[in-house]
Formats: structure tokens, C-alpha cells, sequence
């Protein structure tokens, strides 16, 4: 029993995290594709982000013994590596103050964005079909 709560509890965090990092990753791809240049407070917004989507992804990794290699995990994982390295790129320019990749950061962004979205929708519905039975 107390394991099984433990559980559910894990995996209600996760989902708290997950969606955390969904808003957090849509309020900077959108901030910055206003200002279309790239800001401190927005990469600051984008490592907040990663920092929830790795620690969900962890204790939603924790409730299995294997990993499943479907859909949902392969793009879950790409666009979390995807999300990271783009942060990171946009925090070495912003630190070199390189004013062609701060402009360009929010079209690469954007696509990222649109793969991370869709890995956060696939993992809604396998949820939902795993809390109906189906």
C-alpha cells in the first residue's frame, strides 16, 4: 500500500513538472519570438524549463524497470536533449554577447518548441489511456 502511494504520488509530481515545463518553455519561446532577440530574463525562463522537464522525465523513468522504447519516449528524450542544447547554445551567445545568434535564436527555437509540444501530447493521451484501462 505504501509503496503504491509513493507511486502515485511520484507520478503525480511528474506531471506537475512536466507542465510546469511546458509553460515555462512556451512563456520563453514566446517572449522571445516577440522580442526576436534573445534576453537574459528568457534564458533564465528556458534553464527553469530544462531543469523541470529532466527532473519529471527522471521520476517518470523511475516508475518503470525498463524503458519502453516507443514514440513517446524517443521524442520525449530528443526533445528534451533538443531544448537543452538550444539552451545552452543561446546561453554561449548571450555570454559572448553574439548579436547574430541572440537575433536567430527564435527560429530555431520555434521548431523545438513544436517537437517538445508534441511529445508533451503523446504523453497526455498514453496517461489518459492508462488511468481509463484502454
Amino acid at each position: 500500500q505504501v509503496k503504491g502511494t509513493t507511486m502515485s504520488n511520484l507520478i503525480l509530481f511528474s506531471v506537475v513538472l512536466i507542465t510546469l515545463a511546458l509553460i515555462l518553455y512556451s512563456t520563453a519561446v514566446w517572449l522571445n519570438w516577440r522580442s526576436r532577440r534573445l534576453t537574459l530574463a528568457c534564458i533564465v525562463v528556458f534553464w527553469c524549463a530544462v531543469a523541470s522537464d529532466a527532473l519529471a522525465t527522471r521520476f517518470m523513468g523511475a516508475r518503470v524497470e525498463t524503458i519502453r522504447w516507443d514514440l513517446h519516449t524517443i521524442s520525449g528524450y530528443l526533445a528534451l536533449a533538443l531544448m537543452a542544447a538550444l539552451t545552452l547554445w543561446g546561453t554561449v551567445a548571450l555570454l559572448q554577447k553574439r548579436s547574430d545568434r541572440l537575433a536567430r535564436f527564435h527560429m530555431l527555437a520555434i521548431p523545438i518548441w513544436v517537437i517538445w509540444v508534441g511529445s508533451y501530447i503523446t504523453g497526455v493521451y498514453l496517461g489518459i489511456q492508462r488511468v481509463s484501462g484502454g
